[in-house]
């Protein structure tokens, strides 16, 4: 990124250069064709400036997601009525997290499917 940046910043200095030596010629249409260039440039200078803004931004957030990915993956379940619990909340599916690592919330169950268990996966349909 700050390679960009550098090439545009030399091609704007070049772009100058050309302007001066182009006064001592009166051309007005190459005046015109190096005003045109030397605004673009700019444009793609602060064009490049915001993208390193937005790279900034995303390897931060990456860097965040990635620890809360890590502290989350060293977390140990404990049973709790037939499903696990993690760092004192829960119930959460111990199948699905079992055969997929994913945290499922369980709901409790109610109607005809509460004399199979306390709780069921809305994923799995597990009842435990």
């Amino acid at each position: 990124m700050a390679d960009i940046v550098s090439s545009l910043q030399v091609a704007l200095e070049i772009a100058k250069q050309l302007r001066t030596l182009n006064e001592k010629l009166k051309d007005a249409e190459i005046k015109t064709l190096l005003a045109d260039l030397q605004s673009e440039l700019a444009d793609a200078k602060v064009e490049a400036a915001g993208l390193k803004e937005q790279i900034a931004a995303l390897i931060q957030k990456n860097t965040e997601l990635a620890s809360k990915l890590e502290s989350r993956s060293r977390e140990e379940p404990e049973m709790m009525n037939g499903g696990y619990k993690f760092g004192g909340e829960g119930p959460y599916c111990a199948r699905c997290y079992e055969t997929s690592g994913k945290k499922i919330r369980l709901p409790r169950s109610v109607g005809m499917h509460a004399h199979f268990g306390q709780w069921t996966c809305p994923v799995c349909q597990n009842h435990s």
